[in-house]
């Protein structure tokens, strides 16, 4: 890629399709069968689940790309047994041109203060496996990062070249401690109490050079924290005490343990 001497960043506001592509996200909550509203008792969990929604001020659509972030159940190639859940942020060109995103003005950013850039010119991997340039044809659709591995050489285990998203978050960060929640409980947030934030900033151009650029911001924001072990597991349960309402595809969760 031959970079542009000078770039120039055009702003591009959301359709209106943004909001929404937003609440699909927001649909999906947490549920207690109120019928066994028993088995939520005094017993401090030990587990937490938390549930993400995506903040009205997000970005999502707009007149050239569509970003999603689609839920898929991955094999480990070490212990095929085990099915790791990861999300896919799926990057659809809208336009009749082709659309570049630059990985290396793309970034995770945390309500604790940590950043991730997803290419960084330093990185050994990245140098040599991953580029840092993502071309979508018009009307296609592509990943930020995919699911890629190379079996260790040395031992029984894989080297990762690139992984997608797992919304692993930080307890302290949080201010949750053993005891936040009981067992089967959950709490709510709003946009602005919610006790943690993710945000994505997907830098794209039609222009190869990037002479000029456009930049999406998608806000999630921590709407749910349930004490209980991921309770997409509970869904297909005969007794059904627990579950996750909505599209399970957009259902945004990550799973902790409190020692």
């Amino acid at each position: 890629m031959a970079q542009a001497t000078s770039q120039k960043l055009v702003y591009i506001g959301p359709d209106k399709y943004n909001q929404k592509v937003i609440k699909r996200y927001n649909r999906c909550h947490y549920h207690v069968n109120l019928n066994q509203i028993s088995v939520v008792n005094s017993m401090k969990s030990k587990h937490l689940t938390a549930i993400f929604g995506v903040r009205t001020n997000s970005l999502m659509s707009n007149d050239d790309i569509e970003i999603n972030f689609l839920k898929k159940r991955i094999q480990n190639p070490i212990y095929n047994d085990k099915e790791d859940r990861v999300y896919f942020v799926v990057i659809r060109n809208k336009t009749d041109q082709t659309i570049y995103i630059d990985r290396s003005h793309c970034f995770r950013i945390d309500s604790d203060g940590s950043k991730y850039c997803y290419f960084d010119p330093n990185n050994k991997v990245d140098k040599e496996s991953r580029k840092r340039l993502i071309a979508i044809p018009p009307h296609a659709k592509k990943n930020l990062t995919d699911y890629r591995w190379e079996k260790s050489k040395k031992g029984n285990y894989i080297e990762i070249i690139e992984y997608p998203e797992e919304f692993l978050w930080n307890t302290d960060a949080a201010k949750m401690y053993e005891g936040y929640v009981n067992y089967g409980e959950a709490k709510r947030f709003t946009e602005e109490d919610s006790p943690y934030y993710r945000s994505f900033l997907i830098a794209y151009s039609k222009q190869e050079d990037f002479a000029t650029y456009s930049l999406a911001m998608i806000n999630f924001y921590m709407k749910e924290v349930v004490g209980l072990y991921y309770p997409e597991n509970y869904e297909y349960n005969s007794i059904q005490n627990f579950y996750i309402k909505g599209d399970d595809r957009y259902s945004i969760t990550s799973w902790t343990r409190l020692y």
